[in-house]
């Protein structure tokens, strides 16, 4: 999906029960990219299909200088992505490990 929501797919999303951050991190794609010369890559697929791929590059002391991520699936994978990303930016590799699902779950104010 690319540029603005129209009404009946907001209401769609709402009415499924996604938060309006959520429904935020989707609609503005919040850190979806590649990083070309990422230090670490890797790629999740969940039970569903849905499949992340994290890019992320280091700074001064193992600290995550940048975060990005791509993404294959609906709307949880998106949103979720954009707040991992979000959430270990500017994070020591060591407190980065430490996010949970649930933490991030937490952080998106609900998810279906």
């Amino acid at each position: 999906m690319s540029g603005k929501l129209t009404k009946e797919e907001l209401k769609l999303l709402e009415r499924s029960g996604y938060s309006e951050k959520v429904i935020q991190y989707y609609t503005n794609k919040v850190n979806v990219g590649i990083i070309k010369d990422a230090d670490v890559a890797l790629a999740y697929t969940g039970p569903c299909g849905d499949t992340v791929k994290l890019y992320l590059k280091f700074g001064q002391k193992r600290r995550i200088e940048d975060a990005k991520f791509q993404y294959l699936g609906c709307p949880g994978p998106a949103s979720s992505g954009s707040a991992l990303t979000k959430m270990v930016k500017g994070k020591p590799l060591k407190e980065a490990k430490k996010i949970t699902e649930e933490g991030i779950l937490k952080d998106l104010e609900g998810l279906p």
